[in-house]
């Protein structure tokens, strides 16, 4: 016989990482960085963080200059995203993004 387990109940919204907070330790300053889902870099985090997600994962992007690109994304750094073909793409141009088909 397996002893019961007290499980306290959560009667409230939890938001746990939707906000990151950055210091720099230079500036004086915080930076908030919004992750969100409905953020580009929520959906990006999204992509990422997905179980179809192993080495690359085929997207559609819609850049600010109403570019549609679709391209094999692996990584993420310094405010780019790195594809396959070894472009980069500048996060703070991307409009919008989302699995391809």
């Amino acid at each position: 016989m397996k002893p019961k387990v007290y499980v306290n109940s959560i009667n409230k919204n939890i938001k746990n990482n939707k906000e990151v907070y950055h210091f720099d330790g230079i500036n004086d300053e915080v930076d908030i960085i919004d992750v969100s889902e409905g953020s580009i870099l929520g959906k990006i985090n999204e992509i990422f963080n997905s179980d179809s997600f192993v080495f690359k994962c085929r997207v559609n992007i819609l850049l600010k200059d109403k570019s549609e690109l679709i391209e094999d994304v692996i990584a993420l750094k310094d405010g780019n995203l790195i594809t396959l073909s070894d472009k980069k793409i500048k996060v703070d141009d991307i409009v919008d993004i989302k699995k391809a088909n």
